[in-house]
């Protein structure tokens, strides 16, 4: 068994179709997706919810977890819609395993968890004084879950947004002032959907190889 891990629903809207639903004799939805036995878990923008992955981690005992869904981008060569595998959480022997598959990964390097969404500047930061290839809210948390667990660890995350870029307002919960904001706003919803099914077919590819 394989959890796959995301922050939100929304991330996995492709993934979840492509599974192929079982009965599940627990309270914990499996299926096969790529050839693996899966479930799903959300643990909440932050990991707010890490609880929830920690009691399904306690029912199904996984093989494995495989943290995923998107980030930002901390190198300047990262664009949107690649796929990056974290060094720092991910099982070092699988890591350096996985590299070799330069055809489901963009790029490989530390992920830093961070408490707000990050904008542009702070992303130049983060790369200048940590070395940072990409960053989120949750993969730290989860690495340490899966570390007092026991349990084996690949994260990788599609960029959704480049170095240089700032998620639009409207998905920070912060105050929409301008019409330019809302223009971004579709933009940038148009862009996740595409991300979304790419995600899933990288997410395939890599569960093939596990």
């Amino acid at each position: 068994m394989v959890i796959l891990v995301f922050a939100l629903p929304e991330e996995a809207r492709v993934v979840r179709r492509r599974i192929q639903w079982q009965k599940s004799p627990v309270n914990v939805s499996r299926g096969s997706f790529a050839g693996q036995e899966v479930s799903l878990a959300f643990v909440g923008i932050s990991a707010v919810r890490i609880g929830e992955l920690e009691r399904s981690i306690d029912q199904v005992k996984p093989r494995m977890v495989i943290s995923s869904g998107f980030a930002g981008g901390t190198r300047s060569l990262l664009e949107a819609g690649d796929f990056v595998l974290s060094t720092n959480c991910t099982d070092t022997d699988i890591a350096k395993t996985l590299r070799q598959h330069q055809e489901i990964f963009d790029a490989a390097g530390p992920f830093v968890q961070v408490q707000r969404v990050a904008s542009a500047s702070d992303k130049w930061s983060l790369n200048r004084l940590r070395g940072a290839c990409a960053v989120d809210m949750e993969s730290e948390t989860i690495a340490s879950l899966c570390r007092r667990k026991g349990i084996s660890l690949v994260t990788a995350r599609m960029i959704s947004d480049a170095i240089d870029e700032a998620i639009p307002a409207i998905f920070t919960q912060k105050k929409v002032s301008r019409l330019s904001d809302v223009h971004g706003a579709v933009g940038f919803a148009a862009r996740m959907l595409q991300l979304t099914r790419k995600l899933a077919d990288r997410l395939e590819a890599l569960a093939g190889e596990l």
